[in-house]
């Protein structure tokens, strides 16, 4: 999702499920912008906002885990790589 063409049906379908994701998690009404632009500095109460952000400029760079949107990760330094233990589970989204 997000290295593919912004057009592409599999970007526009992988928007439509991260603001679902991200409207059952809202924080105080609002949600973080988590586009190239916005990099998660500014809050929308409305995903429409959010959803023409990430149309236009695309998710800002390595945001593969939505903590800012309730998926719980470990936020590592720059050049940092997490170690997976055996026991970790692993979610895998088929965006097709």
């Amino acid at each position: 999702m997000y290295n593919v063409d912004r057009r592409s049906k599999e970007f526009i379908d992988g928007v439509h499920y991260f603001l679902r994701v991200a409207e059952e998690n809202k924080r105080d009404r609002f949600i973080c912008c988590p586009c190239a632009l916005c990099q998660n500095l500014k809050e929308y109460s409305s995903s429409r906002n959010i959803r023409s952000h990430l149309l236009k400029s695309g998710f800002m760079p390595n945001y593969v885990c939505w903590t800012k949107h309730g998926e719980n990760g470990i936020m590592m330094e720059e050049g940092e790589e997490e170690q997976l233990e055996p026991d970790d589970i692993i979610a895998v989204t088929n965006w097709d």
